[in-house]
């Protein structure tokens, strides 16, 4: 039933594609994962209608969880959207989730390779996991925090992203800062950028916080996050913080 449901929806989400949107998806994010070609209200649309007619009242809640992860596995980044939408706006409100029991096994979406691009991993970490904090709140935050130390490069960096949809939170800033300490001295491009997204929405609160963790952990930064990182303060401060991370390079 489980696969058969998997196929239905697939069939229906191709139904729907379109060659030119493909392309542009595919464009956008630099050929770094597949599409059908799809519009985001379109995969929204289908994901209800399908739960509707072939999900709902035929599976248990653990099976609907048991689909809802299988989605991931397929070859295009609209199924794997399907199963975040699934996961999110149908199984999360419906208390069919709760962080537990269920984020290791969110975990291995990663260290499967199902989650291996900065879209996906941004989509799951911004409408899931920030949804997963804000409902159960500090334990659930420490445990997604805590992937700040995961080998896989989008784990790593959804233990801060997932944090963006609570930038306001300042309860939970120990946490951020700890993870953007760790993230922040890997070398890959989208583990940096993460520290530049959270502290950015960051300091439209608190921007002694962010201050703090740029001077503490300059030289880690790339220009890139650090832009980032720095979107809102005074023009004099982005450009001081700048050049001294042009001189800390230097001298390294």
């Amino acid at each position: 039933m489980v696969d058969q449901d998997r196929t239905i929806l697939r069939q229906l989400l191709a139904e729907k594609s379109s060659a030119k949107r493909k392309a542009w998806w595919e464009n956008y994010v630099k050929q770094s994962a597949p599409f059908l070609g799809l519009k985001m209200a379109d995969v929204r649309a289908i994901v209800h209608q399908w739960y509707r007619d072939y999900v709902q009242g035929n599976l248990p809640p653990a099976q609907q969880v048991d689909l809802a992860l299988k989605l991931f596995s397929g070859e295009f980044t609209e199924e794997k959207l399907a199963g975040t939408l699934f996961l999110q706006e149908i199984l999360l409100p419906g208390g069919a989730l709760q962080c537990t029991t269920h984020l290791s096994r969110f975990a291995g979406l990663y260290t499967e390779n199902y989650i291996y691009d900065w879209n996906v991993c941004d989509w799951f970490c911004v409408k899931l996991l920030g949804d997963l904090i804000t409902r159960e709140g500090s334990e659930c935050a420490c445990r997604i925090a805590a992937w700040q130390s995961a080998d896989n490069l989008w784990q790593a960096r959804s233990s801060l992203v997932a944090f963006v949809p609570v930038a306001a939170r300042s309860d939970y800033y120990g946490l951020i800062g700890g993870a953007c300490r760790t993230v922040i001295k890997r070398t890959e491009r989208f583990a940096k950028t993460a520290v530049g997204w959270i502290l950015r929405d960051i300091s439209k609160y608190d921007e002694a916080f962010v201050h703090k963790i740029v001077r503490e952990n300059l030289a880690n930064f790339s220009t890139e996050s650090l832009k980032n990182a720095t979107k809102y303060f005074s023009k004099d401060e982005r450009a001081m913080y700048l050049e001294m991370l042009r001189q800390a390079h230097q001298g390294s």
